[in-house]
Formats: structure tokens, C-alpha cells, sequence
């Protein structure tokens, strides 16, 4: 039981949020704008289906030894709203505490650059034993008029899991459009694996992805689940953070984030199947108090 207890910790970080995939084209060197919206041209005919109900792609993979995510979308956005929030430590740490696995972020301004000190827990009863804390050195690699990418990187996390790498990139569709992709990944050893098989036997074994496998006898399409699953519910969620959070530009900070908590709880549960966990009262209820708690440990700092 203390197993599936530390590992419940592991899971909820993968939320961080929030994909590489194919050859870690998403954790290797900058490309540029235009390579960017050519990708793009070749996925539009999977953008035009909108099989999530807008235009989005989702890609994962799962090689054994590291799992692997990425988002591609149009967001409805333009590329000056996206650059201003993920160019700073502050709104990028705003868009991770949406999701109600993460319990704080705070940005901090060091030797070796920008950090992210990041907690996750469980979504109910998290106690300092069952919170795991992460640094996330942040850098902006690359920003110009018709391109930005923006990357996370920690060394290490729970249950020996390490490399951790979140990518941001974004280029201008038009003056108001801009196409996106979200990446994360991360590797993991034989300790994560023994835990995360230890977890799809208990909560998580009717948890789903949304990769589609097949379809049964009814013609229902059956859904991906394990590792990969929850990977794919986990970059799908950072997505929906930054969707969230660069639709609500201005008001008070406190109005900012109540709208921001709202929105993105509703886009989650657009895909209910996939992400729903509880509704929005607790939802509220737990970041309210989050929010309170961080408030109170910055007054210590």
C-alpha cells in the first residue's frame, strides 16, 4: 500500500503538464517557424477532423525505458499573448497549478537561471508525505516575430524516473491564430514500473487514453490504457492549461485565476471519459486552499 501511495505521486506528475515523440525532435535543438507550420500543412487533414472537437493531434509513445507525449493544435490565440505568458516563470507556473494534481508553483530567479518549484500530489488529503517537489530549470530558446519555443528540464523525480523535459512552441498562423505543440517526456526504471503496474491493478485500471485501438463487437472504439494512457491524459491537460490560461487576458489577478480554474475545469471535462475526476465544487474547494497555502508560504519566504 505505501507503494501505490508513493507512486500515486509519480503519476500525478506526469501531468507536467503537461510530449516528445518520434525521433525527441521535442528535446532536441530549436527548429524554427517555419518548419513549424510545415508541420502543421501535414497534419491538416487530422487538424481539419477534429477528432477532440477543435483542431488537435496527439501523438505518444512508450519504448520501455521513456514515455513520450506531444500535442499539436490551432489555438484561436494570437503568437504576442502566447510569447508574454510562456515567456515568464511566473505565468508558466500559473498555467501548471490548473491542474488538480498540482498542488504549488513558484518561480524563482537563480545563479543558474529560472526555476520552477514545483509540488504534485494527490487530488484529496495531500500531506507532505505524499508530495512530491520537482525544480524545473525554464528556458525561452528561442524567440522571434514568427517563432518561440520554451523548455523545462529536471533532472530527477520520483521513484527514480529522470530526464524530465516539457516543450513549448508556437508560430503565428495569422494575426490572430497560432499553431502550437505541447511535448513531454521523461524516463523511468524498473521501480516505476513495478509501481505503475502496481496502480493499473487497483484505481487506475479503467483509466483510458484516447488513442484508439480498435473496436469491439458494438462497434464502441476501444481506448489505449497503462503508461501510455495516462501520458496522453497528461499532455492533453497541459494543453488545455495553456489554452485556459491565455483566454482569460486581463482583471484583477484574483479574477484571472478564478476564471482560468473554471475554464479549464470546463475543457477537461469536454473529454470526461478521459479526464474526469471530480466535480467542480471540490475542484474549486482544493485550489482555493492551495492557493491560500501558498499565499501563507510566501509571506514566509
Amino acid at each position: 500500500m505505501k507503494m501505490i501511495s508513493k507512486y500515486g505521486c509519480f503519476r500525478l506528475l506526469a501531468v507536467l503538464i503537461a510530449g516528445v515523440l518520434g525521433s525527441h525532435v521535442a528535446i532536441g535543438a530549436p527548429t524554427d517557424g517555419a518548419q513549424l507550420l510545415a508541420r502543421r500543412a501535414q497534419l491538416q487533414a487530422e487538424l481539419q477532423a477534429q477528432a477532440f472537437g477543435e483542431p488537435l493531434v496527439l501523438r505518444s509513445q512508450d519504448d520501455g525505458k521513456r514515455l513520450e507525449g506531444e500535442v499539436y493544435a490551432e489555438l484561436g490565440q494570437p503568437m504576442e499573448r502566447i510569447r508574454s505568458m510562456l515567456g515568464s516563470g511566473e505565468s508558466v507556473c500559473g498555467m501548471l497549478f490548473l491542474h488538480l494534481n498540482v498542488r504549488s508553483c513558484l518561480s524563482e530567479q537563480t545563479s543558474e537561471g529560472l526555476v520552477l518549484h514545483m509540488a504534485a500530489g494527490p487530488k484529496q488529503g495531500a500531506t507532505p508525505a505524499t508530495t512530491y517537489r520537482m525544480d524545473y530549470r525554464m528556458v525561452v530558446e528561442a524567440t522571434k516575430a514568427d517563432y518561440l519555443r520554451v523548455s523545462l528540464k529536471a533532472q530527477r523525480g520520483p521513484l527514480g524516473t529522470y530526464d524530465y523535459r516539457i516543450v513549448f512552441e508556437a508560430a503565428p498562423v495569422d494575426a490572430k491564430r497560432s499553431f502550437l505543440r505541447v511535448g513531454y517526456a521523461y524516463g523511468y526504471g524498473s521501480l516505476a514500473k513495478m509501481a505503475y503496474g502496481l496502480y493499473l491493478t487497483t484505481v487506475g485500471r479503467t483509466k483510458i487514453g484516447f488513442t484508439v485501438l480498435g473496436r469491439g463487437a458494438d462497434g464502441a472504439p476501444q481506448y489505449i490504457q497503462g503508461e501510455r494512457g495516462s501520458m496522453e491524459r497528461n499532455v492533453v491537460r497541459n494543453y488545455l492549461a495553456l489554452q485556459a490560461y491565455t483566454s482569460v487576458p486581463t482583471g484583477s489577478i484574483q479574477v484571472q485565476t478564478e476564471a482560468r480554474l473554471r475554464t479549464w475545469f470546463a475543457l477537461t471535462e469536454r473529454h470526461a471519459a478521459q479526464l474526469h475526476e471530480m466535480d467542480l465544487a471540490q475542484y474549486l474547494e482544493i485550489k482555493h486552499e492551495d492557493l491560500k497555502d501558498m499565499a501563507a508560504a510566501a509571506r514566509l519566504r
